[in-house]
């Protein structure tokens, strides 16, 4: 049976949804109500030349393993976004994030996919990211 109009409106409405509540929960520093809108199957793809890079597997690392650490160095207090974009199970969010303990600013493309009203992965890209890289280099995150 095909997806009507309304039903694929209101599936895109719900991923919406859960990305804007990622986002928000960033800038108030509190992301437990994300947990149950990941799969537990859930991916995060980041760079490997971050110290939290490559794949992790898993909703349980991605929260207990990858935030604390992309926590340690992104401050989303100065959060926003350039576009967020949603069709059907695809999301893209173009945002901006701060650097702790700097000026800096930093522009981020994650693409969010979904399955079943579940966020499935997320795949991050750092757009010039020589203010994050200079800030993990000064904590000895590289070492």
């Amino acid at each position: 049976m095909a997806e009507t109009a309304n039903q694929s409106s209101a599936r895109a409405q719900h991923n919406r949804e859960v990305v804007e509540a990622f986002y928000s929960g960033g800038v108030r520093g509190d992301l437990s109500g994300i947990r149950d809108k990941l799969h537990v199957d859930f991916v995060c793809s980041a760079p490997d030349y971050l110290p939290w890079g490559g794949d992790s597997l898993g909703r349980n690392a991605y929260l207990d393993i990858v935030i604390p650490q992309v926590a340690r160095f992104l401050d989303f207090g100065p959060f926003s976004y350039d576009s967020l974009t949603v069709e059907g199970d695809h999301a893209v969010a173009l945002i901006n994030v701060g650097i702790k303990g700097t000026e800096g600013r930093i522009k981020i493309s994650e693409h969010w996919d979904f399955h079943e009203g579940l966020a499935t992965r997320i795949w991050v890209a750092y757009y010039e990211p020589k203010v994050l890289m200079d800030a993990i280099a000064q904590s000895g995150a590289l070492a």
